[in-house]
């Protein structure tokens, strides 16, 4: 059966949009599009479906994408796949807005949804709709709709959940550390992982710069996942977000109450 489905793409502009920004809209869609039926499909052909551009119209920017499958062996119908997209963009930008109904996105999909939107976050009497088309009929249950000043206000929330790049490297005094694990070896290279939340909310792997360091971890009385310590801390970073710290001296450890 001939498959007639359609992921029809409609910018609304009252300004002309650069080349460069509908590019890299264009292209962050399709980069979503991929992880999505990646994960959604059941295809065992890693990147099997993609969008293609079947026809781009004048007036306002219309676009209608087809998918084409390089391999037939794929569990959902186009047409379903194009829904769930839908609904899932929706919800990327629900928990950008405040709408927070699904799961916390990933930074890859955080930083896609951000350059969708684009042409319209620059143009705020604009709007952006996608709709999924069968056979040329709407299917008015799976459309996605956003204007300018909400575009503008996704990108602002996706900055917050980005936070501010670090450096690739730089040292950091006087910061409260608690430990989430710690091997019980002072020459143990591998193993450790902790919290400082001044920093980044979540555990990052322990590198001590010397044996001496993470004694006073280990040569507590107190277990030491009980306690708050104080350190001089080196964060490596990569992409913006840490990926090490290093503990280059601890300077004191306050005890806990516990829970």
């Amino acid at each position: 059966m001939e498959d007639n489905s359609v992921l029809r793409i409609e910018f609304k502009n009252t300004k002309p949009i650069e080349l460069v920004d509908l590019t890299a809209s264009f292209t962050a869609l399709a980069e979503s599009f991929k992880d999505y039926a990646n994960a959604k499909t059941g295809d065992p052909h890693p990147d099997n479906l993609r969008l293609y551009v079947k026809e781009i119209r004048s007036g306002s920017i219309i676009a209608d994408l087809i998918t084409v499958a390089d391999q037939a062996q794929w569990v959902m119908e186009h047409v379903e796949v194009f829904a769930g997209f839908v609904t899932n963009t929706n919800e990327l930008v629900n928990y950008f807005l405040g709408r927070k109904t699904g799961s916390e996105p990933t930074v890859r999909e955080a930083k896609q949804i951000a350059q969708f939107v684009e042409p319209v976050a620059k143009d705020f009497g604009s709007q952006l709709n996608m709709n999924v088309m069968d056979g040329g009929t709407v299917h008015v249950h799976q459309h996605f709709y956003i204007n300018g000043v909400e575009a503008n206000a996704v990108q602002n929330g996706v900055n917050r959940f980005l936070g501010p790049r670090l450096p690739s490297s730089q040292i950091v005094p006087d910061q409260l550390m608690v430990l989430e694990q710690v091997k019980n070896s002072a020459s143990a290279k591998s193993g450790d992982r902790g919290v400082i939340e001044a920093i980044y909310p979540k555990p990052v792997r322990l590198q001590f710069s010397s044996e001496e360091a993470k004694r006073r971890v280990l040569d507590l009385q107190e277990n030491p996942l009980q306690c708050v310590f104080q350190v001089n801390v080196e964060v490596r970073s990569v992409a913006g977000k840490p990926a090490l710290y290093r503990i280059i001296e601890v300077t004191d450890v306050i005890h806990r109450e516990p829970d």
